[in-house]
């Protein structure tokens, strides 16, 4: 227990270190409601990171358009008049990852989640004993 709190402290008083910098603005709300509460402690999130996410570099390729948002047809034949090659198209789900102090936490927290409709989100318990719920979306 006093490892999660020295964990937990140490990591919220860190700079974000995701690309984009900050907490996506769709779930600033829900990562601010987890991180006051004792057990826990979310340490990343994908949301989509909405339109303004054009041309972000990774990895020795070009991502076109980013978003979780519905799009047109429109909106990808303007993303994609920009690609100089070959484009891939990919599908990621909305997933929040957040540690939790004991198991008993993690379990009401993934209960919460599947009955709001994340089916697909899970518990997984390191060697270590890390105790992590992934919350998961995909669409149907």
């Amino acid at each position: 227990m006093a490892d999660f709190k020295r964990w937990k402290e140490q990591r919220l008083s860190r700079a974000d270190a995701s690309r984009k910098g900050s907490v996506d603005e769709p779930i600033e709300e829900i990562v601010r409601l987890l991180n006051s509460r004792e057990t826990f402690c979310t340490t990343s999130s994908c949301s989509g990171r909405g339109t303004a996410g054009f041309e972000i570099q990774k990895q020795s390729c070009t991502w076109l358009m980013v978003t979780h948002q519905l799009c047109s047809t429109k909106d990808v034949l303007t993303a994609l008049q920009k690609a100089a090659a070959d484009a891939i198209f990919k599908f990621e789900p909305f997933v929040l990852h957040v540690q939790c102090q004991d198991l008993e936490d993690a379990q009401l927290l993934h209960t919460v989640s599947v009955e709001a409709g994340f089916r697909n989100s899970g518990i997984t318990v390191s060697r270590k004993g890390k105790i992590m719920m992934v919350c998961c979306f995909f669409l149907p």
